[in-house]
């Protein structure tokens, strides 16, 4: 009895310490998939706020360069300007600061007197006011041009001053002055919860999502930073103790860090991105609470699964003893039947039990499946916005040039040149609605429904219109081969999608070539229609060729991809009844087929007619 005790102890504790490294490995296994997850995505979180900060400064950095060249400020402020010619020019100042949404714009003369200003009617108005000892004058008087990032000591707000010199020839006539706010980005940030700090050459935050962060030194320079002269002038009386952290995991460029001021105990996932343009640094502290609760469901799952095998070895185990039991003695046979025909009837509803959570789970995951694919289309999206944004800009920032210039050609009743910027205006306007228009029709969430005829040309160029942008900044030459007429049935969006993910993934493989080039095809096959992408680049391993469509399966470097592209296209294409499949080209590069089944055109016209 004795021995068999102590074996059913050894027994127990094997289990326990089986179920425990299961939970083990599981929840790091869970973890690691759950950081890796999170720092992609913030990656892209943090390009946002980089570009929402240039954007703000870019759309109002021109204007001191542009009243330089002003024949009104250079008159107002000129030997013949008088106290009308000043105040006509305030009036100016007040319009183009409404109209460019700007904070402050005011000039300047030789002395620092501020002599013209958008807020001349205001109380608290800058028009009379001394700003002889303020850096950006200085510098603008002696370089031409300045910029300074400093608090206004009326606000204690950090504002960003930019200034240009209005000369002629080589007589300083005074200087224009925008001043920079980024009130509303700050607003921003901390409606939507972000931990966002942005720090200043010196490691000084001027900008927080939480005010508790802001004048705080980070970088380890501490005290040092407080004591500089410099640094005490450009923020005077509002410098605080440094934000201080300790390193718990170093994660490549970014790490897991604990703070210990100003909130103690705080754990983040902590990414920066510098901005040489400014010698400015964007950090960002990330929650990690969804990885905590990714790390306890994996233990959670792993332990469970552990003790499922060991029961299903017990199991085994006692359906031995019990077949052993009923060969010793008869006489036991029917209580034993008895017992375990009890413990089947159990099974059984343990097993329907399972049947109905499994059939539960299939429809969860056909679910999952469609929040995937649209999650790949806001990721390749997330991934072409900075593209994208450049794209739209440059329309956009014409657009502000051809109206100033209108206005002034307004004001000199030049009518025929007005209509004929109205007329760039509005070319450049249908531009801007085309790509945004092609975007939300693309990022639209499709639902499962009856399908549709669709146009393999139409599909491909919305796919290239999308990325025009970044196959122009990679230098990488498209060529498209598509035959006329070629239907298929399906979505056209997720058609688009396919598509998108082949030919990214070879702008990605051409990146590092110098003449890297991407070929289209499409063309009738028999009853079916294929469409092959490929490229120049440096091939798939062949190792790996036959995992590339596996969910979360990469060849590109970390945060980089999550490795869900091949494998929604592969899911999308099967819908559509097709296959996909990949091969290496004997001259180098790789390409990847789909293959659809062809839709006649008479009955994609019948099709379309019904829908109509």
């Amino acid at each position: 009895m004795l021995r068999t005790r102590r074996k059913q102890l050894y027994a127990f504790l094997g289990a326990v310490a089986v179920i425990g490294a299961s939970a083990f490995a599981s929840q790091y296994i869970w973890r690691e998939a759950g950081l890796k997850s999170l720092q992609a995505v913030n990656e892209q979180r943090v390009q946002l706020v980089a570009n929402a900060l240039t954007a703000e400064i870019g759309r109002q950095d021109h204007l001191p360069v542009v009243l330089s060249l002003d024949p009104d400020v250079r008159n107002a402020l000129g030997p013949q300007g008088d106290g009308n010619r000043l105040e006509r020019l305030s009036r100016k100042l007040e319009v183009v600061s409404r109209e460019a949404d700007t904070r402050a714009l005011y000039l300047v003369a030789p002395n620092g007197m501020v002599v013209a200003s958008d807020n001349w009617q205001s109380p608290e108005t800058l028009v009379g006011r001394n700003l002889a000892n303020r850096p950006y004058v200085i510098n603008a008087i002696e370089n031409g041009r300045s910029s300074d990032l400093g608090v206004e000591p009326e606000s204690n707000r950090a504002r960003y001053y930019l200034a240009e010199a209005v000369r002629a020839g080589v007589t300083l006539l005074g200087i224009a002055v925008v001043r920079i706010e980024f009130d509303a980005l700050e607003a921003a940030w901390e409606r939507a919860a972000e931990r966002v700090l942005v720090t200043d050459p010196d490691g000084v935050v001027f900008l927080a999502s939480d005010p508790a962060y802001k004048y705080r030194s980070i970088g380890g320079k501490g005290a040092s930073v407080r004591e500089n002269p410099d640094v005490a002038k450009r923020y005077p009386g509002v410098l605080a103790a440094p934000i201080t952290f300790k390193v718990l995991e170093r994660r490549g460029p970014d790490s897991i860090i604990q703070v210990e001021a100003p909130d103690a105990g705080a754990t983040y996932l902590y990414q920066t991105m510098h901005l040489p343009i400014y010698g400015w640094t964007i950090h960002r502290f990330t929650d990690l609470t969804t990885v905590r609760e990714d790390q306890r469901d994996g233990a959670i799952i792993g332990g469970a699964i552990a003790a499922l095998i060991i029961s299903l070895v017990l199991y085994v185990i006692e359906r031995h003893r019990a077949y052993v039991a009923e060969k010793a003695g008869v006489a036991r046979l029917k209580a034993e039947v008895d017992e375990r025909t009890r413990d089947l009837s159990e099974s059984n509803a343990s097993l329907q039990t399972e049947i109905d959570e499994h059939r539960r789970t299939e429809a969860r995951l056909r679910a999952t499946q469609n929040e995937l694919v649209q999650a790949g289309k806001l990721a390749a999206l997330g991934q072409m916005s900075a593209a994208l944004a450049h794209e739209i800009n440059q329309p956009l920032a014409a657009i502000r040039t051809f109206m100033a210039s209108a206005k002034v050609f307004a004001q000199r009743g030049n009518l025929a040149q007005v209509v004929s910027n109205l007329d760039l205006i509005a070319d450049l306007a249908e531009r801007v609605a085309g790509i945004t228009g092609h975007l939300k029709t693309f990022a639209r969430k499709s639902e499962p429904g009856h399908p549709e005829p669709v146009l393999v040309d139409r599909a491909i160029d919305g796919t290239l219109f999308l990325l025009e942008s970044q196959i122009k900044a990679a230098g990488v030459s498209v060529e498209k081969q598509v035959e006329p007429d070629l239907w298929v049935l399906g979505h056209a969006v997720q058609l688009e999608q396919v598509i998108l993910n082949l030919v990214r993934n070879a702008l990605d493989a051409v990146a590092d070539q110098e003449n890297g080039r991407i070929s289209i095809t499409a063309q009738a096959s028999g009853s079916n229609v294929l469409i092959k992408v490929a490229d120049n680049g440096h091939g798939i391993p062949a190792s790996r060729i036959d995992q590339i469509f596996d969910p979360f399966f990469t060849t590109k470097a970390l945060g980089k991809g999550l490795g869900l592209g091949l494998s929604i296209s592969y899911g999308i294409v099967q819908d559509f009844g097709g296959q996909i499949h990949a091969r290496n080209l004997p001259g180098g590069g790789a390409e990847l087929t789909v293959e659809l089944p062809r839709h006649r055109r008479e009955s994609a016209a019948a099709e379309l007619a019904v829908h109509a």
